[in-house]
C-alpha cells in the first residue's frame, strides 16, 4: 500500500503540502501587515512608520502625491516579505495550484509518450489533480484578502487624514511666510499716486554736480 501511494502520489502530496504551507504563511503575514497598518494606542506600527517616512521623503524632493490611492497601492505592491513582494504573496497560493496541475498534466502526456500504460499515466494526473485542489481548498479556507483590504483601508485613511493635511498646514504656512516680504515692497506702478524721488550714489551725485558745473560755465 505504501508503494502505491508513493508511486502515484508522492511527490504530488509533498507539492500540496508546501502549498499549503504557502497559504498559512500568507495568512499570517497579512495579518501582521494589518496589526502594522493600525494605530494601535496612538503608536505607529512599523507599516505606518516607513509610510511616514516615505510620505515625507516625497515631499522632500518635491514629487506631488495627487492620487493618494495609488500611492498606498504602490508602496504596499513594492513591499518586500521574505524577498518576495506582497503583490506577489497575494497571488503566490493560486499560482502554486496552477503549477502543481500543471506539472500533473505535463507528467501524464510523458509518460503515455514514453510507452507507460494508460492507468498509470491517469493516475499521476489525478495525484497532481488533487494536490492542486487541496491547495486550492486551503487557499479558500484561510482567506487572506480581507486583511489585504484592511491593511490598504488604514493606510489610506492614515495618509487622507493625518499625513496629507499635516503637510499642506506645513508647506501652506511656509508659502505665507516667503509671501509676506513681497507684498511689503510696493512698487511706484502698484501705486502710480505716490511719486518717489531718484536717490544717487555719493559717486554719482559728486559726477552730477561736476558735469552740471561744466555745463553752466560753459553756457556762461
Amino acid at each position: 500500500m505504501y508503494q502505491v501511494w508513493s508511486l502515484y502520489y508522492g511527490e504530488f502530496l509533498a507539492l500540496g503540502f508546501w502549498g499549503i504551507v504557502l497559504t498559512l504563511a500568507r495568512r499570517i503575514l497579512f495579518g501582521g501587515l494589518c496589526r502594522e497598518a493600525t494605530l494601535d494606542n496612538g503608536e505607529k506600527g512599523r507599516m505606518l512608520k516607513a509610510m511616514t517616512l516615505k510620505f515625507e521623503k516625497s515631499y522632500e524632493v518635491k514629487v506631488g502625491i495627487h492620487d493618494i490611492p495609488v500611492f498606498v497601492k504602490k508602496y504596499l505592491c513594492q513591499e518586500r516579505r521574505f524577498g518576495i513582494r506582497l503583490c506577489r504573496w497575494r497571488q503566490l497560493p493560486e499560482r502554486w495550484t496552477g503549477i502543481v496541475l500543471g506539472a500533473g498534466f505535463v507528467e501524464a502526456v510523458i509518460l503515455r509518450f514514453l510507452g507507460f500504460g494508460g492507468t498509470f499515466c491517469l493516475n499521476r494526473f489525478l495525484a497532481g489533480a488533487a494536490a492542486a485542489a487541496v491547495v486550492r481548498v486551503s487557499s479558500l479556507w484561510f482567506e487572506s484578502e480581507s486583511l489585504w483590504e484592511q491593511a490598504e483601508i488604514c493606510l489610506l485613511d492614515y495618509v487622507a487624514n493625518t499625513l496629507y493635511p499635516r503637510q499642506m498646514h506645513v508647506y501652506d504656512s511656509f508659502a505665507e511666510e516667503t509671501a509676506e516680504p513681497q507684498e511689503s515692497a510696493e512698487t511706484p506702478e502698484e501705486h502710480p499716486g505716490q511719486k518717489r524721488g531718484i536717490v544717487l550714489e555719493k559717486e554719482e551725485e559728486k559726477l552730477f554736480q561736476e558735469v552740471l558745473s561744466d555745463f553752466l560755465g560753459s553756457s556762461t
